[in-house]
């Protein structure tokens, strides 16, 4: 019992000092402000510049301390890759400077990246943040790809887009050293989406098939295309289509005389398979139109020998499949393609413009969204030079049928069953019409282009070194008129147009 109050009587003390000693402390500290950046300024927001160029940034640090010597703090500049896959061994974040100012001969591999600058006070450990963006490009690293006919020989020109600026390269293969020998016949340019950024470029001409690297704009004897089919082609191959589009990534067809060969890609399939063109049970191969409209789980291909619709399933299909009859229309039309284009009005229509025998055009409209569902089908009614049209596009937004005969533009309203002149460039020669597709979706500067009219021509009179004009056309509602909104001009005869994206 004694030892028992003895300890309470000794905690009891032990308590009273604790409160007298934290008593005793109170404003015993003598508190005073720190040093402190209040802003760092004069760094923009975002820099887009080319490899091997000089970036340069010169800082502004406000300071309440302003008499304090800038020898007390340390400086680190560090970039971060974003939006890409990195290379292996490839650090996360990379210090690229340690000084104030920023004068920077740029190694970083063409990349969007994240960039933080900081600002640390050595003698009270603090330290301030700015961030911005920097994209390192390569004077290919994006912008329009121009498919030409130099004289009959292929020429690949470019007007690359650096920021907000665009420039143009005149036979970019030639300034990348692509080793490429001379290609004849230029038909058509595809750019292949593909996982991971690796994007690449598929040129068909008269010699064939053949890749180009995407990323550098260079060729090997190895990119033909028969490097990249499992079944035996002989080394004259030589296909006639070649289509891959968003918003199937990684899925490519090929239509070659009497054959249709296709990959999936993001199921790891890296090379093309046998065959597809055969419908269900018949074991006769069809004979495909040069058309292929393909979205994420429904794939449309035209057999010219029944005139007919069938499908594909772009992610497993060995073959292809009749269509069951819809209340619309028939799929077995009787009739010739002319065009058809996977579109993104209505999430996934496919646009089919058809001719008969009569010399009558009709649009059909099929939805692959979900399923393959038919829209409408219709007599292309109230639409002048129709049968003198050469190439066609259709509005992503607005479901407007674009065509262009010589030098005129019409837009053919299927709603209202007639068409109107959106242009008339003269004795020029339209070669292209695109709505293209992207696969950066969400960014402003692709959605405007996806929404837009993309025109390639050529003026005969002038030599085919020069001749070629792109413009891009916004497409307003209620078929108003069509309003110019870029044009670049100076490239080759166009034949086709490829946007590189990032």
């Amino acid at each position: 019992m004694k030892t028992k109050h003895i300890q309470t009587l000794l905690g009891g003390v032990f308590l009273s000092l604790c409160f007298t000693a934290c008593y005793k402390d109170q404003g015993n500290y003598d508190y005073h402000a720190i040093n402190q950046v209040d802003s760092i300024t004069n760094i923009n927001n975002e820099y887009a510049v080319l490899y091997g160029d000089t970036l340069r940034i010169t800082p502004q640090l406000f300071a309440t301390e302003e008499s304090v010597d800038t020898s007390r703090y340390t400086y680190r500049w560090e970039a971060a890759v974003v939006n890409t896959a990195r290379l292996p061994q490839e650090d996360p974040l990379v210090v690229i400077g340690k000084s104030r100012n920023l004068a920077l001969p740029l190694k970083l591999r063409p990349a969007p990246y994240d960039c933080y600058y900081g600002v640390k006070d050595k003698q009270t450990g603090v330290e301030w943040f700015k961030r911005f963006k920097l994209v390192v490009q390569s004077a290919v690293y994006q912008g329009w790809v121009a498919l030409c006919d130099v004289k009959g020989e292929t020429r690949l020109d470019m007007v690359s887009r650096l920021g907000n600026e665009d420039r143009l390269i005149k036979d970019v293969l030639a300034f990348t050293n692509a080793g490429m020998p001379v290609r004849h016949q230029p038909k058509r340019l595809t750019f292949a989406y593909r996982s991971g950024n690796n994007n690449q470029l598929y040129l068909l001409s008269g010699e064939g098939l053949e890749r180009i690297d995407g990323e550098s704009f260079t060729w090997k004897n190895t990119y033909n295309i028969r490097y990249e089919i499992m079944a035996p082609v002989g080394t004259d191959f030589k296909p006639d289509y070649f289509h891959n589009q968003q918003p199937a990534t990684g899925v490519d067809y090929i239509i070659a005389d009497n054959r249709v060969f296709h990959r999936n890609m993001t199921m790891g399939a890296s090379a093309f398979g046998t065959p597809i063109n055969y419908v269900n049970e018949e074991k006769t191969p069809f004979k495909a139109a040069p058309f292929v409209a393909c979205g994420y789980y429904s794939a449309l291909l035209y057999d010219q020998d029944k005139q007919r619709f069938v499908a594909h399933d772009p992610m497993f299909g060995t073959n292809c499949s009749s269509l069951v009859e819809g209340t619309a229309f028939s799929y077995n039309t009787g009739k010739d393609m002319v065009y058809m284009s996977y579109t993104n009005y209505n999430t996934g229509d496919v646009y089919a413009i058809l001719k008969d025998k009569a010399g009558k055009f009709y649009t059909y409209v099929i939805n692959i969204a979900s399923g393959i569902k038919q829209v409408f089908s219709m007599e292309m009614i109230n639409a002048p030079e129709l049968d003198k049209a050469t190439v066609f596009a259709v509005s992503n937004q607005l479901g407007y049928v674009l065509y262009a005969a010589g030098g005129r533009i019409y837009e053919y309203d299927p709603f209202v069953k007639k068409a109107f002149l959106m242009a008339d460039l003269g004795g020029e020669k339209i070669s292209v019409l695109k709505c293209p597709l992207f696969s950066s979706y969400g960014k402003d500067f692709y959605i405007n282009l996806s929404n837009s009219l993309i025109v390639g021509s050529y003026d005969p009179a002038k030599p085919d070194t020069e001749n070629g004009t792109i413009r891009i056309y916004s497409i307003p509602a209620r078929n108003e008129q069509m309003q110019l909104t870029a044009i670049h001009t100076g490239l080759g005869k166009i034949v086709d147009l490829v946007y590189r994206e990032r």
